[in-house]
């Protein structure tokens, strides 16, 4: 490995950590908007309206949310354009039906040099990806496993 590959890797990686860290922001952004635009919000207010006469401006509250969810989307947007490979998705010979966040996973790492994998089905979690990553020594540098239903386990 060169430095040259060296660096573009590490960009690569510093690229995809951040369209996780915007995945996760999305999520919790989504929550809020739900949490603000729900049915119990609603009736929270109506109650309140009914009590004091006055009501929080909640709908500026959801509009400054849905704002913060465009601009997070036009990042999202800027570093995927920004980056060399297709993060959307990877067809994993033998698994139909992998979910998108564990293809986008693979996706993000497979054409990494040392990156290696294995796909496996459990019948209660689902989808199982045990991953190592080598160094260009043949040193493990790290690995893992991500599941398809991380918690199913605990439902039954």
């Amino acid at each position: 490995m060169t430095r040259s590959d060296d660096t573009d890797a590490r960009v690569t990686r510093e690229h995809t950590q951040l369209l996780r860290l915007h995945e996760r922001l999305l999520a919790q952004l989504g929550r809020v908007l739900d949490d603000v635009a729900s049915p119990s919000t609603a009736a929270l207010l109506k109650e309140m309206k009914s009590r004091t006469g006055s009501t929080p401006p909640l709908s500026d509250v959801a509009n400054a949310v849905e704002e913060a969810i465009r601009a997070l989307k036009m990042s999202d947007a800027q570093v995927r354009v920004g980056m060399d490979i297709d993060i959307e998705g990877m067809d994993v010979p033998g698994v139909p039906n992998l979910p998108a966040h564990l293809q986008r996973f693979l996706a993000e790492r497979a054409s990494q040099p040392g990156f290696a994998f294995e796909v496996e089905q459990d019948e209660v979690r689902g989808w199982i990806i045990c991953w190592k990553e080598y160094t260009h020594l043949g040193t493990v540098r790290g690995y893992g496993q991500f599941y398809e239903r991380p918690y199913a386990w605990i439902e039954d």
